[in-house]
């Protein structure tokens, strides 16, 4: 009897490290993923980001205005976005679903001027076709720094 007892325990311990480091895996792959999307928005390459973003897709800004993938991805052809980088990223993973939050910096630039800001937001994930797309994306939080005015 002991023996089962020790058995059972010791089988349940190494189901959970194997599911343990499954999520792991998954969690690293999304963190890369998360920052290659917008890796991807800096280079207006909109060809790998129609595969990424779910059909959908839905953006809500922080400034009220909301995007369906094809108008997100008509933004992101216009260009002007220099840098967009994670920090503080947390994910939280599901069967089929993860819930990344975390602080996105960004810097855009026009003819006119530089503008740096950062958000925090909650982006939402489903694995489809055995891939990960982005769902949603939804800015909570956003603050702006003084525009800078570009010299002519």
């Amino acid at each position: 009897m002991k023996t089962i007892n020790i058995l059972s325990i010791f089988s349940i311990c190494l189901l959970l490290s194997f599911s343990l480091q499954a999520q792991s895996s998954d969690s690293t792959k999304l963190l890369q993923l998360n920052q290659q999307i917008d890796n991807f928005v800096v280079q207006k390459d909109t060809s790998l980001l129609k595969t990424l973003y779910a059909d959908d897709f839905v953006f809500s800004h922080g400034s009220g205005n909301i995007d369906n993938k094809a108008s997100w991805l008509k933004s992101v052809a216009k260009g002007g976005f220099t840098t967009r980088e994670h920090d503080s990223v947390k994910v939280e993973l599901h069967p089929g679903v993860a819930i990344l939050r975390g602080r996105l910096s960004v810097q855009k630039k026009s003819a006119a001027r530089t503008d740096n800001y950062f958000l925090k937001y909650v982006r939402v994930y489903a694995m489809r076709k055995e891939a990960w797309e982005m769902v949603s994306h939804f800015t909570f939080y956003e603050e702006h720094e003084k525009s800078i005015v570009n010299s002519q």
